[in-house]
């Protein structure tokens, strides 16, 4: 399976894979068809530039697709700048997609590089859905520092590697994933932050960090980084809550 680094600025993977397969010179890179796709654990998109070819040329899509690969991969130059470099692993299906999934390492090393947004995120959202996600913030800080406590001697990482994802952490990965590249592009949906919530809920209704770092240190270790990504994130793409700020100041 093909290995490609492409080289990504402002952590847009999109627009990197679209300037990649616009190489060839069919199409430009914006009319380049490129959605995201979860067929396989973690963080992958696919394209049908080649369908979408072969449909118009009377080849077969699969043949098509193949050559298509051979020929990006020829056009991608090593760099030195690794921050901007992401590795995919690339693979023309049967039916004729060009598949690209990014490697375990460098799905920690996105989420890392947008935790902040590129630009302020202008969204408007219902009161009950900010009011939740800013209580979800919270739990997840308060976890997080929990764990620092009793844990002391463990620290909060990424291992993206292990081979199988659960359902639930495949789901908030996806759900983040959606989000964050809708808000790159100056588009970021209430209802994709929606879907963030609601994965996050389930996040918290199957993980049990404490026992994680218990039996599972590495495990553990990977679920706290996820906490402890997830305060920051909301802190930084949500607009403030008035109603949760006054709840929590009237705390003791």
């Amino acid at each position: 399976m093909p290995l490609l680094s492409v080289v990504t600025e402002a952590a847009d993977l999109s627009a990197a894979l679209q300037d990649l397969l616009a190489q060839p010179g069919q199409y430009p890179a914006k009319d380049i068809p490129l959605s995201l796709c979860f067929r396989r654990p973690g963080l992958g998109f696919r394209s049908a530039i080649a369908r979408k070819l072969a449909h118009h040329q009377a080849q077969v899509p699969q043949q098509l697709a193949q050559q298509y690969l051979e020929q990006i991969t020829a056009t991608v130059s090593p760099t030195n700048n690794a921050t901007h470099l992401f590795t995919y692993e690339a693979i023309a299906t049967p039916q004729g997609w060009l598949e690209f999934s990014l490697i375990p390492l460098d799905i920690g090393r996105w989420l890392d590089q947008v935790i902040r947004p590129q630009a302020p995120i202008s969204i408007t959202l219902d009161a009950d859905l900010l009011f939740s996600c800013h209580y979800l913030r919270s739990r997840c800080q308060e976890l997080s520092d929990l764990a620092a406590v009793y844990h002391s001697t463990q620290l909060p990482q990424w291992h993206f590697h292990h081979s199988r994802f659960p359902a639930w952490e495949q789901t908030l990965l996806e759900a983040i994933a959606r989000y964050v590249l809708a808000a790159l592009n100056h588009q970021p949906k209430p209802h994709l932050l929606a879907t963030v919530e609601k994965s996050l809920w389930e996040f918290h209704r199957h993980c049990s960090l404490f026992g994680y770092l218990q039996q599972q240190p590495t495990l553990g270790c990977h679920y706290w980084q996820w906490l402890k990504y997830l305060a920051q994130f909301f802190q930084n793409y949500l607009p403030p809550s008035q109603d949760f700020l006054t709840i929590s100041k009237a705390l003791p």
